[in-house]
């Protein structure tokens, strides 16, 4: 309710220019279109329209013993689709995981050897749903398929294989020969024979009238082919085995390939459920055309085809398939090789796989496989087709390779053609493939445009290298700055760094705007390609082609239909590409459901019609996230936003570009302010973008269908003709509208109550019920189905009294279960796990009422491991008293204390396994009242080191729990830890430690410190010198087309560690390595300020000479530069004078004209204490008396008003600081501020900050 309370107030307090909205709408209308205007790959092939990571992983040593007794035939082959391998030794089959090389299967129910294999999904409805696959295997006698399940478990719902040892049904091959086996997504199943005949297997649930329940149908004979005698068809017809079967699952299609290189076209159907021979075309005919496309090399380059992969839908509407030859792939295009520019082709091409514009192919040279990955991700929209390639040398000789293919979020139906990669990017994961070799598998990752983005500037650690500047070349800038955008916007701890480095590039190579030519231009036309072009092969264009695409950006508009022309007149601006990327980006986020149908009619049983969302809770948590990260990247880079200081030009009427045109006398400036209106119109559309979306998930979680059925059918028919673009420009009052019927629907909703009362009862029932059955499978499966109710109404129940059921069940993991499940409904957003882990919470006391609760929960648990303890001990107690009365004790009665020992670990191991901290720390509790302090130690997990550190600081004289930190660190191998903590337990002053106590504990700290501490100091010397050493190697490698004998330097850094004066006078001084001149200085401690203001000014100079943009842009770049050093000597005033810094920075801000606010404001956040900053700027102040620089009429103001800003800021955050601090800092600020008006006083021109410090001033009083 308070989320939804907080949409309906932002949407309806929010008031937005409808011009302003309108105008960003359009740019993201633009954006969409260049995006969608990527040549298609039907344009780029010239025809009418008729890797990045390897990751090895050796076999499982099961495996590999299995080869020793192969007798007649081995095979090996991959199923990506359940993340197995697989290996055949004559007639057993072993089936394993290979990133894992764990949960090894098999199944040794066949007699005969098994020749062909083959995995596909079965038709809904025919089996039981827990069979997930179908293995179907083939012998030269029968074809048996056998059911496939699944476990699921911590790793995922496919954790665990089990092959059904009983086949589903076996069907004999009658002397036929199975190649190679292929299902469709219906659940059909097709397979090839070497005889050259194509066969279904034909399954349905339940035996017909006329025929069986499985048959196997042959395909590639006619209706009255039973009228001819077999042994004629035999002389008449010409064996060609079928090798390959290709399906293509959206257009219903079937492709076959055989061994002398015929490809045959099979038509499945409208729904894929029929089947029809279309048209077969032999190997001659296809080299035949070939040669009449490339007529300059010899028909042998054509032959053979080794493989095709069908071409789905979603990647071209016109291109069906494609195929690969032995010595190349092609279709009119050539392989690496053909190309000017390249002297190596792949040769021997014997594995090949493609799909979405991707080529891997496995080629042999020198008896050795080697890898190539052909894409064009990096060239979307360039008029030819361009690819870049990369060979990789394998391990082994290849056996099979396949695609772990993943679903692609929110783009519709598999129908529409996708765009480019490089729009998709920020939703779909890259690509990934498996080689099965005879060494074990290989996983390639096959990077993205921002997989190899982030790759170039971690290596370049933000500098502007020859690297990073090529890749804004190859991808043109806009598209550069939209994939910095992706980077940028991580707010994660582990990716700030990264971040700092894309927002650098984003700003370097985003450029400004520009005056344009009076002519019809598009801010987003397509660029030619670039002349760098390192590893690319292209397509030449036939010759009647060449002047298809000009040298000039084509004028797109002339290409659209009349109301989707995205230009209505010439702009006399041209944008930045950094306004551009961030429109591309937006674009990007809202393309799936720009044009989208905000609600969609569907009839459930041929009578009643719903209004159902087109959007899943899913695909809103999808778009949001995008949508959040560009609205916090503006919001903290406020340089792109308009400047308040420009107010006179702000506070004109909000006009369109196409209005001004008709201005002769536009000027640079009027550019710039075009350009900061646009980018404000879009934080204004992309937070709005941000509540209606957030909203939508709101109502999808909320039973979408029947809150648009209570609204009146004039609104209903109203957002069924809605799209979500005209729902984000002009439909906001009917987000009022249904955020009411959301409320009104929690206030009149009592159906629930009967669910509940209905399930409870239920539940009850089962469990009473489970009391008498003797079955322990049934008795397990009816505790289930309890189970799984009492989860469904989880907050609801009587957990106590759940729970005691439960127990006397003696289904103690069922306890463990509910209660977790219950935890994390009454506490999703773990506010007590952030109340536990925060030492300053005393003053959380909504976090600390959930801890109270979902401890009160958790007592259910250890109530659990109370009764099987109290049963342990009493087992125990029985069979001493029998030892003790020379009783025998008999088998069974240790038994039985065994057994109730096993149930006990079993459960708190179960306790463990749970990603909740908080049960943890109630496990802990327990185990510490129960003096299991081996047991406790031996958990080994992180939430104990919390739990305990967390408690000795609660309990600071408690030598037990200090007893038991020391015990942690040392198991844990922390030996320094564990030292300091026994050094402190000998040394506490009491009576509680008896001095025999204190000598142990010394003992044992020498113990866990074994080494010698000057030999330790040595080392830790050694490596920080290295660490140095590697910053100056990185810094070369960056720049080392600058850096005159840079590859020496390089081999020299490589082969020995050097001493830290080494460092300074061979590399660092004589190569200007000016940061790593800095890090010498802090690790040598060395105390020259005049040599490191020095370092610092050139640090300074050379980062500005990199800059480029307005003074804002050119100063937040600079900022960026004094962040990274402040973080890396936060612990160094050596290393990082503050006054100095601070002094050259406002110098740098009056020469560049920069905002006043921007160095305070990012001295403030590099959390330096404010008493130190206002004392410094002080400083500054009675310094700039006697400099001429502060004396010119332009900067005379600059410093009095930077200190306004810095007062300005403690005056915003002043709730953040304790009382204390708080008034000694205001008391600081009011004398600062006395000071400033004294001097202004008596000078011209300053009125307008004397008011400003009059505000001030009286705003400090309030404090």
């Amino acid at each position: 309710m308070n989320t939804i309370s907080t949409v309906n107030q932002t949407i309806d307090s929010t008031q937005i220019s409808v011009q302003k909205m309108e105008t960003a709408a359009k740019n993201v209308d633009k954006a969409l279109h260049a995006d969608g205007n990527a040549p298609r790959l039907i344009d780029l092939m010239n025809i009418n329209p008729q890797t990045g990571v390897s990751i090895p992983y050796q076999l499982p040593p099961e495996i590999v013993d299995h080869f020793s007794h192969v007798q007649c035939h081995c095979m090996m082959g991959l199923f990506t689709e359940i993340s197995r391998a697989w290996l055949t030794v004559d007639s057993d089959i072993y089936i394993w995981t290979y990133e894992e090389n764990t949960d090894l299967a098999y199944f040794d129910g066949i007699n005969e050897t098994i020749l062909c294999v083959g995995l596909v999904k079965p038709k809904p409805g025919v089996f039981h749903a827990f069979i997930k696959h179908l293995l179907v295997l083939s012998t030269a006698v029968d074809i048996i398929v056998l059911g496939v399940t699944f476990t699921e478990g911590p790793t995922g719902a496919m954790d665990e294989i089990q092959l059904i040892p009983d086949p589903v049904f076996t069907i004999p091959t009658d002397g036929s020969i199975v190649s190679t086996i292929a299902g469709t997504a219906e659940g059909r199943l097709f397979f090839g024979t070497k005889e050259g005949c194509l066969y279904e297997i034909s399954y349905q649930a339940e035996t017909g009238w006329f025929g069986k329940r499985c048959k196997k149908i042959n395909l590639s004979t006619s209706t009255f082919s039973f009228l001819i005698p077999s042994f004629l068809n035999a002389a008449l017809s010409e064996e060609d085995p079928i090798v390959q079967i290709s399906v293509d699952n959206s257009r219903h299609i079937l492709y076959t390939l055989t061994e002398k290189g015929s490809i045959e076209v099979c038509d499945l159907g409208e729904k894929g459920n029929s089947f029809s021979r279309i048209t077969k075309v032999s190997q001659a005919s296809l080299v035949h055309q070939a040669m009449n496309t490339v007529k300059t090399l010899d028909s042998q380059n054509f032959r053979p085809i080794i493989s095709i992969s069908a071409v789905e839908a979603y990647e071209s509407g016109n291109i069906n398939l494609v195929g690969c030859r032995k010595q190349e792939y092609a279709h009119v295009r050539l392989p690496p090789g053909y190309s000017a520019n390249v002297t190596v082709r792949p040769r021997a091409v014997h594995i090949s796989n493609y799909r979405d514009r991707n080529l891997v192919l496995i080629s042999t040279v020198n008896e050795k496989d080697v890898l190539w990955c052909i894409s064009s991700d990096l060239f979307p929209f360039s008029p030819t087709l361009m690819e870049a390639y990369n060979t990789i040398s394998l391990d082994g000789p290849a056996l099979a390779i396949a695609e772990v293919k993943h679903e692609i979020p929110l783009f519709g139906s598999t129908m529409e053609e996708l765009p480019p990669m490089v729009v998709r990017q920020h939703l779909e994961p890259p690509h990934k493939y498996v080689v099965l070799t005879s060494q074990g598998v290989q996983i390639f990752i096959k990077l993205r445009p921002v997989d190899l983005f982030k790759q170039i500037l971690q290596e370049s650690h933000g500098h502007d290298t020859d690297a990073l500047k090529a890749f804004f070349m190859i991808l043109k800038e806009e598209q550069g700055c939209a994939t910095s955008i992706i980077l940028a916007s991580l707010e994660s701890a582990e990716n700030m760094e990264i971040a700092e480095y894309a927002t650098r590039a984003f700003f370097m190579f985003g450029g400004e705007p520009k005056l344009a030519k009076m002519t019809p231009a598009n801010m987003f036309s397509p660029s030619g390609t670039s002349m760098f072009s390192p590893n690319i092969v292209s397509t030449p264009a036939p010759r009647f082609q060449q002047n298809m695409f000009p040298p000039q950006s084509p004028n797109i508009s002339q290409t659209l239909l009349p109301d989707q022309a995205p230009f209505d007149f010439p702009s006399p601006f041209t944008f930045s590409a950094k306004h551009n990327g961030l429109y591309l980006f937006l674009g990007r986020c809202l393309r799936p459901i720009w044009n989208r149908w905000c609600v969609e009619r569907i009839c459930i049983d041929a009578k009643s019609i719903t209004n159902n969302s087109s959007l899943t809770c899913e695909d809103c948590v999808y778009i949001l996230h995008g949508l959040t990260a560009l609205h916090n990247f503006l919001t903290r880079n406020t340089q792109l936003s308009a400047i308040t200081t420009s107010t006179n030009h702000q506070s004109s009427t909000f006009n369109n570009t196409s209005m001004n045109m008709t201005r002769a006398n536009v000027t640079l400036q009027d550019a710039q302010l075009e350009e900061r209106q646009s980018l404000d119109a879009l934080k204004v559309f992309v937070r709005i973008c941000c509540q209606i979306i957030g909203l939508w998930r709101i109502l999808c979680e909320h039973q979408f269908h029947s809150l648009i059925g209570a609204l009146p059918e004039n609104q209903q028919q109203m957002l069924q003709n809605t799209p979500f673009k005209e729902l984000f420009l002009y439909r906001q009052d009917m987000c009022s509208i249904l955020i009411t019927t959301l409320v009104n629907s929690y206030l009149s909703d009592n159906a629930s109550v009967d669910s509940i009362s209905s399930k409870l009862r239920e539940a009850s029932e089962i469990l009473k019920l489970t009391r008498t059955v003797q079955n322990l499978d049934q008795k397990e499966e009816m505790i289930y189905s309890a189970l799984q109710l009492c989860k469904s109404i989880a907050l609801n129940i009587n957990l106590a009294e759940v729970c005691k059921e439960f127990i006397s069940l003696k289904a103690y993991k069922a306890v463990a279960e509910l209660c977790f499940h219950c935890g994390q409904k009454i506490d999703p957003d773990k506010i007590a796990e952030n109340f536990y882990n925060n030492e300053d919470n005393i003053a959380d006391q909504e976090g600390f009422n959930y801890f109270q609760k979902r401890m009160e929960i958790y007592k259910q648990v250890t109530n659990v491991l109370d009764c099987l303890y109290m049963e342990q001990n009493q087992e125990i107690s029985n069979i001493r008293s029998r030892i003790f009365l020379n009783e025998t004790v008999s088998s069974g009665a240790t038994a039985d204390e065994n057994r109730v020992g096993v149930a006990l670990q079993e459960v708190i191991n179960d306790i463990l396994e749970r990603p909740d901290e908080i049960m943890h720390v109630a496990l802990y509790e327990w185990m510490v009242s129960k003096n299991m302090t081996n047991d406790l130690i031996g958990t080994g997990k992180p939430s104990l080191e919390t739990y305990l550190k967390r408690t000795a600081a609660q309990h600071p004289d408690s030598k037990n729990v200090m007893d038991l930190l020391w015990k942690y660190y040392e198991s844990n191998n922390n030996h320094t830890a564990a030292a300091k903590i026994l050094n402190n337990l000998a040394s506490r002053r009491g009576n509680t430690t008896p001095l025999k106590d204190r000598l142990s504990y010394l003992a044992r700290a020498i113990m866990c410190m074994r080494s010698d501490k000057f030999f330790l100091r040595d080392l830790e010397d050694k490596l920080e010198v290295a660490k140095v050493q590697d910053q100056i190697l990185d810094a070369v490698i960056n720049l080392q087309s600058q850096i005159p004998n840079a590859q020496e330097a390089i081999v020299a850094l490589n082969s020995e560690l050097f001493e830290i004066s080494q460092l300074y006078e061979n590399f660092a001084e004589p190569f200007k390595l000016l940061e790593c001149q800095l890090a010498i200085i802090d690790c040598a401690g060395y105390t020259d300020s005049a040599l490191i203001e020095s370092i610092l000014e050139q640090i300074l100079s050379e980062e500005i000479k990199k800059t480029s943009g307005s003074g804002n842009d050119r100063m937040g770049q600079v900022l960026t530069k004094i962040k990274h050093l402040a973080r890396q000597y936060s612990q160094s005033s050596q290393c990082f004078p503050l006054s100095y810094i601070v002094y050259e920075l406002e110098i740098i801000s009056a020469k560049l004209k920069g905002d006043k606010y921007l160095v305070p404001m990012t001295l403030v956040s590099l959390n330096i204490p404010f008493e130190k900053l206002i004392t410094i700027y002080n400083n500054l102040i009675t310094i700039s008396v006697n400099d001429h620089f502060w004396q010119v009429e332009e900067n005379e103001f600059h410093l009095s008003e930077a200190t306004a800003a810095l007062i300005n800021c403690f005056i915003n955050t002043h709730e953040s600081y304790h009382n204390v601090e708080k008034r000694k800092i205001t008391s600081l600020c009011q004398d600062t501020v006395a000071a400033l008006l004294s001097n202004l006083y008596s000078k011209p021109n300053s009125d307008s900050l004397v008011n400003q410090l009059r505000g001030i001033q009286a705003k400090l009083s309030r404090i």
